[in-house]
C-alpha cells in the first residue's frame, strides 16, 4: 500500500535526504521572496508535545513535490515554494497519518500549520482528511485572491478590477516581483487607472498588502497589488469562455435614455500543460472584448439643453451629439504567455510575456460638464519578465528583470469645450488638441537571503531606467464661458487658448537601490526584523532652460534644478510579529517605516515644455459660438511658464501600522488593523505672475487679484489686468511645501458559514488631511491656494478623503463542490467631499482659475446658511467657507452571480448569469456652486470702498449635474472548468 511503499523509501537512500530537510527545519522559516512563499509545519501530540523524526509530504497537484523529516520541536520547513494550492501529508509509525488539505501557499508570505498526531496501533489503513488552518508570519499579507475569488463577479477583466472587493484603495501594482505601469491622462485625475493587460484568469493570486516588511518594496505610501502569474500543470488544460451582455438585457431607462442596444462581447482562452514532466511546463492565454456601454442623458436639467439648442443657429448640427447621450465603447486585444523550467531540486527559471492593445470611443471626460462624444484614446501595453530562483543549504537567491512600455494616445474632433454659466452644462472636446503620453522601463532586482542561527539575512539591490513622454498641453483646444447666450448663435464671456510649444521631450529618470535587513527569532512567539534601504533617483540636468526675458522682468530664475537631499534616500523599516502559543490563533504584528519618494515626472515634463514657446491668447466681451482654432482678435497675452522653485526635494513617507488577527471558531479569521501615513515635500502651485498684493478687497473681506468684468453670470479679470509682469501669462512656481496626513483603521473577517458557504467582509474608516488644493481638477489653475499667502485655508480635509468604505461578499456552494454557485456582493463609500464655490470659470478673486474659489460666509445672501445645511455641508465659522467643508452623497451598490455547472466528458461547462449594480446610487457631477452670478445687477462699490458683486442662493446647490454611474448591467456566459 502506498503507506507501506513510503516508509520502504525512506529507510533506504531517503535517509540522506530526509537528513538534509531536518538540517535545514532547524533554522527558522520567514518569507523571504517577493515571488515565492514558503512554509513551516509542526507536528505536535495532543498534548502539545512536538513529535520528531515525523515524515512530511508536500504534494501540489496530486503527486509529491517535496519531503521534509520533522527535526527535534517537531518543525519541518520549506522554501521557495511556488505559489497555488498545497496539501500536506504527515507520518509516522504509531500515529494516524493526516493529510491536511487545501490550503494555499502565496508569494512573499510564510505560512504556517500545525499537525497533532494521535496514537493508533497497527494495521493502519486509513488517512486523516482534515482541513488546514493557516496563519502567515511576518507582516500582514492583507486580503489575499486566489482560485474563484479571481473570477467571480468580474466586472472588468483586469486585476486592478479587485478594487471592488476591496474596502481600501491600491495604487500601485507589482507582476512577479516587478512594478507594473498605471498610465492615465493627467487632465483626467479623478479617473481611476487600469492595468487591460493582466487579466483574472491569467494571474494565480492577488494580494493587497500596505507597508511591506520586505525591502524591496519602495514606492509611494499607500496600499498596492502583488500579483503572480499563472503556471502550467502536470496535464495539458484548455478553459475556453465567452459572455455577452446587452443594455436592453434589464438595463435601466435613466441609464439609457437613447434605447441604445449596447452590444458587448467577451470571450477567451486560457491553456497550459507541461513540456517535460515536471520540470517545465508553459502557459498561455488571449482574449478579445468589445464592450459598448451607453450613456445617461449629458445633463440632468433639461433646461441645460434647450440652452445651448436656441444658440446653436446654423451650427445645430455640430453640437448635437454633445447634447445628446452616447454609447461609450472598449475594443481591444490583450494575451499573456509564461514558460517555466526547474534545474534539479535548487534552481527555477521563468520567462513570461504579455501585451495589451485597445481603444476607446466617447470615453467619460473625467469632471468635466460634457459627454466625451467625439474623443478618442489609442492604447497599448507590453511586459516582459524573466526569473531565476537558486536556494541550497539556507540560501536563496533571486535575480529579475523586467522591460515594459505602455502609450496612450488622445485625440478630440469639434468644437472647444464651452460652458454656459447660467446652467453650469457645457459642449465640446477638453481633449481636442490631443495628448500622448508613453512610458517604458528596463528594471532589473538581485536579492539573496541567508538562513543562519535564528537570524535571516537578506540583502539586494534594484536599478531601474525609465523614461518617459507627457506630451499635453491643457487648454490647447481653446475653452470658452459664456454668461450670456442670445438667439443668433453668439454670446458674451470669455475665451482662452494656449497655442505653440514644440512637442514635450523624452525624460529619461534612473533609479538605484539597495538594501539590508534582518529578521531574527528572538523566541518561537516573538520575531523581530529591521532594516534599510537606501534609494537615490537621477534625472537629466539639460531640460530646464533659462526664461531669460522672465528673469530680466522678475528676477525670479526658471532654471533651477532638482535636487536630492542625503536624508530623502534612506528608507528605515522595522517590527515585530507576535505568534501567541507559537499555533498562530493569535497574531500580533507590527511595522514601521520611511519611504524615500519620486519626483514626479509629470512635473518634469511640465517644466520642460512650457519655458516660454506655449503662448496665451484670450479674448472677452462678444464672442462668436465655439469653432476649432484661435479665435481671430484675440489678445496673446503672453507664455505661460512653469518651473521649480529653490531647494524642490524628492518626496518622502513615513508609515506606521499594527494588526492583530485572531483565528476563531469554525475557521473565522479576524484581522484589525490601524495605520497611520505621512508624506511630505509634495509639489505645490504658485503663481508668481499674481500681484505682489491684491488690486481691491471684496465686500465679504477676500483679496481681488484683478480688475473684474461681468458678462451676465459670469465673472472674470480683464486680460491682463490681474498680472504682475506684463508680457507673461501665469507663471506657475512648483515648491515642495504640501503634505498629506492620513490615518485609517480596517476591520476584515473571513469566515465560512456552511458546506460550500463562505463570507468575507472589510470595512474601513479613515482621515486625511493636505495642504493640496484641486488634485481632482484636470486644469492646473485650479490648484492655485484662492488666498493670500498668510493664509491656512488650505491645510484641511484632502480632496481624497472618504472616512467610510465597506466591500461585502458571500458566496454559496450547496454541497462544497455542487452543480450551483451564487455570489453576491455590497459596496459602499462615503461621498468626495467638495468646497461650496461658484459655477466653473466663476473666477471671483481675479486669480486667473475659474474653479478654485469658496463661497463667503460673511455677508452673504439670505439663505446661504440653509441651503448649505441642506447639503449637510458644515456652516461654522466666518470669513469664506471651508475647504472640502460639503460632501457628496454616498455611493452603494449590489452585484450578484450565479453559476450552474454541468458534467461534459470529464470536464464541467459552467452556464454563468451575473447582474452588476442591480442596487445602485445615482452618482455623477455635482453642482458645487452655492452662490450664483445675478445677472440683473453690475458689480459695484460700497461707500467704505470694497468690491460688491451681485449674488443668488443656487437653489440646486448639491444635486447632480451630469449622471455618471455605471448602468445595471445583466450578462450571461459559458465557460469551461477543469
Amino acid at each position: 500500500m502506498t503507506l507501506s511503499l513510503r516508509w520502504m523509501r525512506r529507510a533506504g537512500l531517503g535517509s540522506a535526504l530526509t537528513a538534509v530537510f531536518a538540517l535545514s527545519a532547524a533554522l527558522p522559516a520567514a518569507a523571504q521572496s517577493l515571488t515565492a512563499g514558503s512554509l513551516r509545519a509542526t507536528v505536535l501530540d495532543p498534548q502539545g508535545a512536538p513529535i520528531r523524526e515525523t515524515l512530511v509530504t508536500l504534494e501540489r497537484l496530486g503527486v509529491a513535490f517535496r519531503t521534509g523529516e520533522a527535526n527535534r520541536a517537531g518543525g519541518v520547513s520549506f522554501e521557495a515554494l511556488p505559489p497555488g494550492q498545497y496539501t500536506l501529508l504527515v507520518e509516522q509509525l504509531g500515529y494516524q497519518p493526516v493529510r491536511l488539505r487545501g490550503f494555499s501557499i502565496f508569494a512573499g508570505n510564510a505560512s504556517e500549520v500545525t499537525v497533532r498526531l494521535v496514537r493508533r496501533p497497527p494495521p493502519i489503513a486509513s488517512v486523516d482528511e482534515q482541513v488546514a488552518q493557516v496563519t502567515f508570519r511576518g507582516a500582514a499579507p492583507g486580503r489575499v485572491f486566489a482560485g474563484d475569488q479571481l473570477t467571480r463577479l468580474d466586472r472588468e477583466r483586469s486585476i486592478t478590477d479587485l478594487r471592488r472587493d476591496l474596502s481600501q484603495l491600491p495604487t500601485r501594482l507589482f507582476v512577479d516581483g516587478l512594478e507594473e505601469t498605471l498610465l492615465r491622462h493627467p487632465g483626467r485625475p479623478s479617473e481611476l487607472a487600469s492595468a487591460p493587460m493582466f487579466t483574472r484568469d491569467g494571474i494565480s493570486s492577488v494580494t493587497m498588502a500596505t507597508l511591506g516588511r520586505d525591502g524591496e518594496w519602495r514606492g509611494t505610501p499607500g496600499a498596492f497589488l502583488s500579483a503572480q502569474t499563472m503556471r502550467g500543470g502536470r496535464r495539458v488544460q484548455v478553459t475556453p469562455w465567452a459572455t455577452f451582455s446587452g443594455a436592453s438585457l434589464g438595463g435601466r431607462a435613466v441609464d439609457n435614455p437613447a434605447d441604445s442596444a449596447g452590444s458587448s462581447l467577451q470571450a477567451g482562452v486560457a491553456l497550459g500543460g507541461p513540456i517535460k514532466g515536471d520540470t517545465s511546463s508553459w502557459f498561455l492565454r488571449v482574449d478579445y472584448q468589445q464592450l459598448r456601454t451607453p450613456s445617461a442623458a449629458p445633463f440632468e436639467n433639461a433646461d441645460a439643453t434647450s440652452a445651448f439648442t436656441s444658440v446653436a443657429g446654423t451650427r445645430a448640427g455640430e453640437i448635437a451629439r454633445w447634447l445628446s447621450p452616447t454609447v461609450r465603447s472598449w475594443q481591444g486585444l490583450t494575451g499573456q504567455g509564461r514558460v517555466d523550467w526547474q534545474f534539479g531540486s535548487n534552481t527555477a527559471l521563468m520567462v513570461r510575456a504579455g501585451m495589451a492593445s485597445w481603444s476607446e470611443d466617447n470615453p467619460t471626460a473625467g469632471i468635466e460638464m460634457t459627454n466625451g462624444a467625439g474623443d478618442r484614446l489609442d492604447a497599448s501595453d507590453l511586459s516582459l519578465a524573466a526569473s531565476l530562483t537558486t536556494q541550497r543549504d539556507g540560501w536563496l537567491s533571486e535575480t529579475r528583470l523586467g522591460m515594459r512600455s505602455s502609450s496612450r494616445e488622445w485625440t478630440g474632433t469639434g468644437a472647444a469645450l464651452s460652458t454656459l454659466l447660467a446652467s453650469g452644462s457645457s459642449v465640446g472636446t477638453p481633449f481636442a488638441g490631443g495628448g500622448v503620453f508613453d512610458e517604458s522601463a528596463f528594471e532589473v532586482v538581485q536579492s539573496a537571503s541567508y538562513r543562519t542561527g535564528r537570524h535571516t539575512l537578506k540583502a539586494g539591490l534594484s536599478a531601474q531606467r525609465r523614461t518617459v513622454t507627457y506630451s499635453w498641453i491643457p487648454g490647447a483646444s481653446g475653452r470658452y464661458a459664456f454668461g450670456t447666450v442670445d438667439a443668433i448663435g453668439g454670446g458674451t464671456g470669455t475665451y482662452q487658448q494656449m497655442v505653440g510649444g514644440a512637442p514635450a521631450p523624452d525624460i529619461a529618470s534612473t533609479e538605484a537601490g539597495i538594501f539590508l535587513q534582518d529578521a531574527y527569532q528572538l523566541s518561537p512567539a516573538l520575531e523581530l526584523f529591521g532594516g534599510l534601504r537606501l534609494e537615490t533617483q537621477r534625472l537629466p540636468t539639460d531640460l530646464y532652460q533659462a526664461n531669460v526675458a522672465w528673469g530680466l522682468a522678475s528676477g525670479f530664475t526658471t532654471a533651477t534644478p532638482l535636487m536630492e537631499s542625503g536624508g530623502d534616500r534612506f528608507a528605515p523599516r522595522g517590527g515585530f510579529t507576535y505568534n501567541a502559543a507559537g499555533e498562530g490563533r493569535t497574531v500580533l504584528r507590527g511595522t514601521i517605516g520611511r519611504l524615500a519618494g519620486r519626483y514626479d515626472l509629470a512635473a518634469v515634463s511640465e517644466v520642460a515644455q512650457f519655458n516660454g514657446d506655449i503662448a496665451v491668447h484670450r479674448a472677452e466681451g462678444t464672442l462668436a459660438f465655439p469653432t476649432p482654432g484661435t479665435l481671430s482678435g484675440a489678445t496673446v497675452v503672453g507664455p505661460s511658464l512653469t518651473f521649480f522653485g529653490p531647494e524642490v526635494r524628492k518626496p518622502r513617507a513615513f508609515e506606521g501600522e499594527l494588526s492583530w488577527q485572531q483565528q476563531l471558531a469554525s475557521g473565522t479569521t479576524l484581522t484589525i488593523t490601524g495605520g497611520y501615513r505621512h508624506a511630505d515635500f509634495l509639489l505645490r502651485r504658485d503663481d508668481l505672475n499674481r500681484p505682489v498684493a491684491p488690486l481691491a478687497t471684496a465686500v465679504d473681506g477676500r483679496e481681488i487679484w484683478g480688475t473684474l468684468v461681468q458678462y451676465g453670470e459670469l465673472i472674470a479679470p480683464a486680460i491682463g489686468r490681474n498680472r504682475r509682469f506684463s508680457g507673461f501669462d501665469a507663471a506657475y512656481g512648483l515648491t515642495s511645501t504640501g503634505y498629506s496626513d492620513s490615518y485609517d483603521a480596517t476591520v476584515r473577517l473571513e469566515r465560512p458559514i456552511g458546506a460550500g458557504a463562505t463570507f468575507a467582509a472589510s470595512y474601513t474608516f479613515s482621515r486625511t488631511e493636505d495642504n493640496l488644493v484641486g488634485q481632482l481638477s484636470g486644469d492646473p489653475a485650479d490648484r492655485l491656494s484662492p488666498l493670500s499667502a498668510a493664509s491656512t485655508w488650505d491645510v484641511g480635509r484632502s480632496d481624497l478623503d472618504i472616512p467610510h468604505r465597506l466591500a461585502a461578499t458571500v458566496t454559496l456552494r450547496p454541497g462544497v463542490d455542487g452543480p450551483l454557485s451564487l455570489a453576491a456582493r455590497a459596496r459602499y463609500r462615503s461621498g468626495l467631499p467638495f468646497t461650496p464655490g461658484y459655477r466653473q470659470g466663476v473666477d471671483i478673486n481675479g486669480d486667473g482659475s475659474g474653479g478654485n474659489d469658496p463661497v463667503a460666509l460673511t455677508g452673504a445672501p439670505a439663505g446661504l446658511a440653509a441651503v448649505l445645511a441642506n447639503a449637510h455641508c458644515s456652516t461654522g465659522g466666518s470669513g469664506v467657507a471651508e475647504r472640502n467643508s460639503c460632501r457628496e452623497d454616498a455611493v452603494a451598490s449590489l452585484d450578484l452571480s450565479l453559476a450552474l455547472r454541468l458534467g461534459a466528458g470529464g470536464r464541467r461547462i459552467a452556464l454563468t448569469l451575473d447582474a452588476f449594480n442591480v442596487v445602485g446610487s445615482a452618482t455623477g457631477v455635482v453642482d458645487r456652486a452655492a452662490l450664483l452670478v445675478d445677472p440683473t445687477g453690475t458689480i459695484t462699490t460700497s461707500a467704505a470702498g470694497r468690491t460688491v458683486v451681485p449674488m443668488v442662493v443656487n437653489d440646486n446647490f448639491g444635486t447632480l449635474l451630469s449622471r455618471r454611474g455605471e448602468p445595471r448591467t445583466l450578462r450571461i456566459g459559458l465557460r469551461v472548468e477543469n
